[in-house]
């Protein structure tokens, strides 16, 4: 096989490959973006500690690389995969605060909101009970390209008094970041880095 032929081979390949991946991704609705994934990936040493606030497919790809507490209001995503589980009811617009202050880890790395089911309930319930979790850690809301979600974003930023970044992929999709008070041996990405993987930097 000549060197064009296999060039072109390889190319496909790789084509297809995306193509697929891009596929499992947007086949599980329950999911953060890709490019989301790709970003703590980026960002969050392996081994790591996330809590996230709202489980799903993403949840079991989280758990190859870092320990996950998987804050869950619907029973029927309960131990899916391999995360460390946190039932916790909705009560009112929000999860049950009791739950939350009994079985929420101590420690970790990330928070990552998204969650409970926006198109249902509010999640400004974070904001006004923000004294449970620790804010020191790199926070990360989906779905900022809705209004409240960024505005949730907004009000936690000049609550902690810390700057926010907001992130958009190529299917229009935004994602922001709060970095943590104390840097973690990762820097954050550069926006340079974000343009080559179709990730985008949008100006605050």
């Amino acid at each position: 096989m000549n060197k064009k032929l296999l060039y072109l081979y390889i190319s496909f390949f790789l084509l297809i490959h995306h193509t697929i991946s891009l596929a499992t991704w947007f086949d599980n609705s329950w999911s953060i973006s890709e490019e989301l994934f790709n970003y703590i990936r980026l960002v969050l040493p392996q081994g790591k500690t996330i809590l996230e606030l709202g489980s799903g497919w993403s949840t079991g790809q989280l758990c190859k690389y870092y320990t996950v507490y998987s804050v869950e209001h619907d029973k029927e995503w309960l131990n899916k995969y391999e995360s460390n589980y946190i039932y916790a009811s909705i009560v009112g617009d929000w999860y049950d605060i009791k739950s939350l202050e009994k079985e929420l880890p101590e420690e970790y790395d990330l928070i990552l909101v998204d969650g409970p089911i926006a198109k249902f309930w509010p999640r400004d319930g974070f904001y006004t009970n923000l004294y449970l979790f620790n804010t020191d850690v790199i926070i990360i809301f989906d779905d900022v390209d809705r209004e409240d979600e960024y505005n949730l974003m907004l009000n936690v930023s000049k609550k902690i008094k810390r700057k926010y970044k907001v992130f958009r992929d190529s299917f229009g999709k935004e994602f922001g970041v709060i970095e943590a008070k104390k840097s973690i041996s990762k820097e954050l990405p550069s926006k340079e880095l974000f343009d080559k993987k179709t990730l985008k930097r949008r100006v605050q």
